[in-house]
């Protein structure tokens, strides 16, 4: 376990922890993802996806635990896009 792979880590786990679920809820309440680019939401579903199945097939710790609680909060975000857009909210 090096000292770069937990700073990695820890600095991939704050960004998810903090900034994605502040988005969910402030969207949420909204009941809307104005403000919020699709093209943030599509590269990150893209990005985190494919780092958790690199991170599952080699099987890397490091990579598993950073990347695949972005993964599942980066769909949450794709489907309030799609969500909030059908019922009348704006992009």
């Amino acid at each position: 376990m090096s000292v770069i792979g937990i700073l990695a880590v820890v600095a991939s786990l704050t960004i998810v922890l903090l900034g994605f679920p502040a988005q969910i809820v402030k969207n949420y309440r909204r009941k809307s993802c104005d403000g919020l680019a699709p093209s943030l939401v599509y590269s990150a579903c893209c990005t985190y996806t494919l780092w958790s199945l690199y991170g599952w097939t080699k099987p890397d710790w490091f990579l598993i635990v950073s990347q695949t609680p972005g993964c599942v909060l980066a769909f949450i975000l794709l489907f309030q896009l799609f969500h909030y857009d059908r019922k009348g909210g704006t992009k």
